[in-house]
């Protein structure tokens, strides 16, 4: 992306009009009103976009909102973010939670911790350490790891943050890729390559084409190699 010759920096609270920056950084409480173009964006506390966003980097240490697309190279959240669009990113990175309203293209998913993706979640690989409930309505991906990491400290979030998500960790409808493997995860069709189920895995459906693995707590209604 060029550089523009600007840089916006908000201390404290306060807001500013969007438009094109070299650098953006919110210490506090700031919001943008607008769509906002940048290389670098960081927050640290509080920052709220009016707007679409377009960054190389995008860093987040607190909260921060959206109200529209995130387009970027590389996402990084340490605390909660809430999109009301899509993400379209190469890689986004995740401690804390996340909350799409649309659709997520990515390189690269990793979340430690929770997310939710109203619509299609896209990734060539995702790896996915859960801790509390977590949706999408479709996953596919190349490589798929969901795994369940510890107690669901955060399962009294639930209502707050994720009101539709299954008890048992991930929800989808479809979860398809080329290798996969899940964890506490509710899914009405799995379908990939190589499947494996690890324990509290409820499946209405598998279908694979190389492999199949099932764990002795997982639950499957039908599976079948196709």
């Amino acid at each position: 992306m060029e550089k523009s010759i600007s840089n916006l920096k908000i201390n404290g609270h306060g807001s500013s009009a969007g438009g094109k920056y070299d650098s953006v950084t919110i210490n506090g409480n700031g919001s943008i009103n607008g769509d906002l173009e940048c290389v670098y964006l960081r927050v640290n506390g509080q920052g709220n976009v009016k707007g679409n966003v377009k960054a190389d980097s995008f860093k987040i240490n607190g909260n921060s909102s959206i109200k529209g697309d995130l387009t970027a190279e590389k996402v990084k959240i340490n605390g909660m973010t809430h999109i009301d669009g899509n993400l379209s990113v190469e890689e986004v990175e995740t401690y804390g939670n996340i909350n799409i309203g649309g659709d997520c293209n990515a390189e690269v998913f990793r979340v430690d911790g929770m997310f939710a993706v109203e619509g299609l979640l896209n990734a060539g690989e995702l790896k996915l350490n859960l801790h509390g409930p977590s949706r999408a309505r479709e996953i596919g991906g190349e490589k798929i790891t969901v795994k369940r990491t510890g107690r669901f400290g955060l399962r009294g979030l639930k209502n707050l943050i994720l009101p539709h998500a299954h008890d048992k960790g991930l929800s989808a409808d479809v979860i398809e890729g080329d290798d996969v493997y899940l964890e506490n995860t509710w899914a009405k069709v799995v379908r990939g390559n190589n499947v494996e189920l690890g324990p509290a895995c409820e499946i209405e459906l598998v279908e694979y084409n190389e492999s199949f693995k099932q764990d002795e707590k997982a639950v499957v209604g039908t599976h079948r190699k196709i």
